[in-house]
């Protein structure tokens, strides 16, 4: 029994080292960086989606990593981006 109570609270004290990291990145994120990125998309579910907008100004956009899906429901090909490794590691430095 005292085993699963020192296993408990190893699992515990992970989860908190985990949220406390996260944490500390999020406050020491890039806003500028963050905002530039955020302006790809129109709101949450796009980004859930990747639905990002994958040109500026009919140029190719390098924060975004686009890609073509097969959108069965419509039965059509789309174009869906998400935000590449690069642009994302500039928020997160």
């Amino acid at each position: 029994m005292l085993f699963l109570n020192y296993i408990g609270l190893a699992l515990c004290f992970s989860a908190a080292a985990i949220l406390v990291s996260f944490a500390l990145k999020l406050l020491r994120a890039d806003r500028i960086e963050a905002k530039k990125s955020a302006s790809r998309v129109d709101g949450l579910a796009d980004v859930l989606m990747g639905r990002a907008k994958t040109r500026d100004d009919w140029l190719p956009d390098g924060r975004i990593k686009g890609g073509m899906i097969f959108n069965k429901s419509k039965n059509r090909i789309e174009i869906c981006g998400r935000l590449s490794d690069e642009a994302f590691n500039r928020i997160f430095r």
